[in-house]
């Protein structure tokens, strides 16, 4: 697993590409996961990206970033909507 340094250096990252592709104007709709991804808020794109793509429980999630377990689901429900919505089924 991987320290909240290197999460927090990864949303930097994350949020520097969405900017500088916002302001270029060559992302005016998401239409890969990886761009869906970086136009979530920062709390649900880490922790979608835990879920999903480092396959951790909502239980695993909650020890690491020191939130309630509840607090994690609710945030997996309303990003998978979002992605979802976005992307389609």
């Amino acid at each position: 697993m991987q320290s909240k340094p290197v999460y927090e250096a990864q949303n930097r990252a994350w949020g520097r590409h969405s900017a500088l592709a916002t302001k270029l104007g060559c992302m005016s709709e998401p239409t890969t996961l990886a761009e869906v991804l970086a136009s979530l808020p920062q709390e649900e794109r880490i922790i979608l990206t835990m879920h999903y793509l480092k396959s951790m429980s909502c239980l695993e999630i909650a020890a690491i970033l020191s939130v309630p377990v509840r607090s994690v689901d609710a945030v997996i429900s309303s990003g998978k909507a979002r992605l979802t919505a976005v992307l389609g089924d």
